[in-house]
């Protein structure tokens, strides 16, 4: 797996643009912060950009890994085939940080850069492709003669870099569209100062999402991106305690734990349906309780609340996690802990079904009564084939064929903006 780490780790980059830009003082206050930060989801997501940027071996990557990797490497070809055209074949940038410096040059980041660097932004894959007329959007028709970069094919003159910049989304959160994304601002920006771009395409590829989402920059939109940029770094900058705000953007940062505006958005949030008033109702009572006051709530409320869901888990979390410890320190009167047995599971099902086959139970019965995943359906495949990606697809498919349901589906709440 990849060992790369971000050379400048104190000053902003893309990533965060999306949390910075709502909560000016958060990145100083991670900075500054001990991460409790579940890294099984960055593991599996880096898992996946390995594989993409070459660097990791697929006969020896997780299924779910080389699966999620698959379906963005199809997205990436038909992207990149939409937007090439017939034009020449582009130069093929990966896994590359590029860095801001205070005198607006865009250099890559490397440890012993000397430059005072404001900003950062790694890209996932990056296109460039040269030896376009900006005026006839012509490709393969200019030649340099001297003194100009001159278009055979009309009267201009001049030549255009266009590109395309691709970030991969390996797992199953929310993102922002690709028009109105911070972190894809951001790398906008980045690009079109570093490859002296004439447009440039922006796009996002989460596969289990769907399609991909894209945005188009061109000279205007990239000086209203740049803006952006600017004004949102100049807030970081002289930010302070004060300007801070909570939201879903707290989800991912390090400073959470330790920020007073997060504990008391948590609060706000319980505190809209006043859980303490109803404490000592039956649990039907609550329920209808809770429900009444939650239809009371105002549109703006319920979007309120409904975003701040994440928050609400996490303070029912930290309320029982708390009590739990403060009652085996002795500190709450009438209350106790005592040792709770584990759930108990089959280690052996080899030796278990010959027990019960000598007590007269069948295979068919006894496998009837057993489940196993889908997934591992295909793990125990792969692993007894070596076969992978699509072939593995297939061969699963087939061992499957006429015995697996579908259950029902169900409604699943997205933003109008996000549906494809």
């Amino acid at each position: 797996m990849s060992t790369y780490n971000n050379p400048f780790p104190d000053v902003p980059s893309g990533s965060k643009m999306y949390r910075i830009f709502n909560c000016p003082p958060s990145h100083k206050m991670e900075r500054h912060a001990k991460d409790y930060s579940d890294t099984k989801d960055a593991g599996k997501g880096n898992q996946v950009h390995d594989i993409l940027a070459g660097e990791a071996n697929e006969d020896e990557s997780p299924f779910d890994a080389v699966k999620t990797a698959e379906m963005c490497d199809e997205q990436e070809k038909k992207l990149l085939a939409e937007w090439q055209g017939d034009g020449e074949n582009p130069t093929e940038f990966r896994e590359i940080r590029y860095a801001l410096t205070d005198h607006g040059r865009v250099v890559v980041a490397r440890p012993n850069l000397l430059a005072n660097v404001v900003f950062t932004g790694q890209f996932d894959a990056l296109y460039i492709q040269n030896r376009r007329c900006q005026q006839c959007q012509g490709s393969g028709a200019i030649m340099y003669d001297g003194e100009a970069m001159n278009c055979h094919n009309c009267d201009g003159v001049g030549i255009a870099n266009n590109g395309l910049l691709i970030d991969f989304k390996a797992l199953h959160g929310r993102h922002p569209h690709a028009l109105e994304n911070p972190q894809l601002a951001s790398l906008a920006v980045l690009a079109f100062i570093k490859h002296d771009l004439h447009t440039l395409r922006v796009a996002i590829i989460q596969p289990w999402k769907g399609k991909p989402t894209k945005a188009d920059y061109h000279f205007f939109s990239f000086l209203e991106a740049k803006d952006w940029l600017d004004r949102t770094l100049a807030a970081e900058l002289k930010s302070t305690l004060d300007d801070r705000k909570a939201g879903d953007w707290c989800n991912h940062c390090a400073a959470r734990f330790g920020c007073q505006t997060f504990r008391d958005a948590q609060l706000q949030e319980i505190e809209r349906i006043d859980p303490m008033t109803i404490a000592g109702m039956d649990g039907a009572t609550q329920a209808a309780a809770m429900w009444a006051r939650a239809n009371e709530l105002s549109p703006e409320q319920h979007i309120a609340a409904y975003n701040g869901l994440a928050m609400v888990k996490r303070y029912a979390h930290a309320i029982e996690a708390s009590f739990k410890a403060r009652v085996e320190a002795g500190e709450i009167p009438g209350y106790t802990t005592r040792e709770k047995k584990g759930r108990r599971s089959i280690s052996d099902v080899g030796k278990v079904f010959a027990s019960c086959a000598a007590h007269g139970v069948t295979a068919d019965a006894f496998t009837a009564e057993c489940s196993i995943g889908l997934g591992s359906v295909k793990e125990l495949l792969r692993d007894a084939t070596q076969k992978k990606g699509k072939a593995l697809d297939k061969l699963s498919d087939e061992v499957l064929t006429g015995c697996v349901e579908t259950g029902k589906g169900s409604l699943e709440i997205v933003k109008v903006g996000q549906l494809e």
